[in-house]
């Protein structure tokens, strides 16, 4: 198989407690979130033109060509988790960190330090949250009608240069 190089925006999402609760309720917990995600969630991947790259139980892995489009599918797909809390009896919320940069391809897969970072930055969202390293938010400020916090410069794990974050927000009225 080729290898190739592109940049990418990376979105890494992650459920929020996700053992705690398999533990409380596995089969409740699988059906919502696979209801969450054919119903809005591929959807709205598709939608922005992004594409699965995998899932991991309680994660994903999405690439996207375009920073302002992760960006406003994420918080997109963070609005709609909050409006279907109430209609459901399970309650699955998500983290979202989105990192622009190089990807190694590799059999459909990608690779490399920009998907290390995006994860790592997930881990450190707030549940519910989207945030974005300097290079995504680089891409689309300007661009989007979020507002941004910016968090400063954070340590990632098994990451060697810090990296700075920012949180995005829903600007208020």
């Amino acid at each position: 198989m080729a290898v190739e190089r592109r940049l990418a925006a990376v979105l890494a999402a992650d459920v929020v407690g996700y053992s705690r609760l398999m533990e409380s309720d596995e089969i409740g917990t699988l059906r919502t979130l696979r209801e969450h995600s054919s119903a809005f969630i591929e959807p709205l991947i598709a939608t922005y033109k992004g594409r699965i790259v995998k899932t991991m139980g309680d994660g994903m892995l999405v690439e996207f060509a375009s920073a302002v489009d992760a960006v406003t599918c994420a918080m997109t797909v963070q609005s709609r988790m909050r409006e279907r809390q109430n209609n459901v009896a399970q309650v699955i919320t998500f983290r979202i960190g989105i990192n622009v940069g190089d990807v190694v391809v590799h059999g459909g897969d990608i690779f490399g330090n920009c998907v290390n970072v995006a994860a790592r930055i997930e881990n450190e969202c707030e549940p519910g949250g989207v945030y974005l390293s300097e290079s995504a938010f680089e891409q689309v400020k300007g661009k989007v009608s979020f507002a941004f916090e910016d968090l400063g410069e954070t340590r990632l794990k098994n990451i060697d240069q810090p990296v700075r974050l920012f949180a995005l927000r829903v600007p208020s009225p």
